[in-house]
């Protein structure tokens, strides 16, 4: 699985000159649990979990203050499955940030599960690489018209290429 294959293009960022107060507000608009925090240019500063905003909302800090070097970062070409991921970290890569090799954020990808396949371990094969499984690996839009699917890391399509049809007529569909 090809990390721009799965990730999130378009997730809330953080701007580390925000205060805390600021960056409540914009993370109050994401489901995501660790926001990326990116820099005017679209460079790529850190991650700030939500729970350490709320921690932090006494303060008067920016949200640089808070930011977070260990997240889990990856190339848009990279495949996820490869990823060192170190499954007895204190602190759980459940978010992978993608970056390009210019330190360009590109987008997340959320809810990441690790897994290792105990079948083959249990034949002699290394406990990695590990698999990954994503909430957003097999999701894709799909025109209810004519049936067309598009991938769903671009954005809902304005219209269908195929028939047409309006934004309205498409709907996220599970891709098995």
């Amino acid at each position: 699985m090809i990390a721009r294959e799965v990730m999130m293009a378009s997730p809330v960022v953080l701007h580390p000159e925000a205060t805390v107060a600021q960056a409540m507000v914009d993370a109050a608009q994401s489901e995501l649990d660790v926001l990326p925090v990116v820099d005017g240019q679209g460079q790529y500063i850190g991650a700030v979990a939500k729970s350490a905003l709320i921690d932090s909302a006494s303060r008067n800090c920016r949200v640089a203050d808070l930011c977070c070097t260990d997240t889990l970062l990856c190339a848009p070409e990279e495949p996820v499955e490869y990823l060192r991921h170190d499954a007895s970290s204190a602190v759980p890569h459940q978010t992978i940030v993608v970056v390009d090799r210019s330190g360009r954020f590109h987008g997340v990808i959320p809810s990441v599960h690790w897994a290792v396949d105990e079948a083959k371990v249990q034949s002699g094969h290394p406990r990695s690489p590990l698999e990954v499984r994503t909430s957003q690996m097999h999701l894709v839009w799909r025109c209810l018209e004519c049936g067309a699917q598009e991938t769903r890391n671009v954005g809902l399509p304005e219209r269908c290429p195929h028939c047409g049809a309006p934004a309205s007529e498409f709907a996220l569909h599970t891709e098995d």
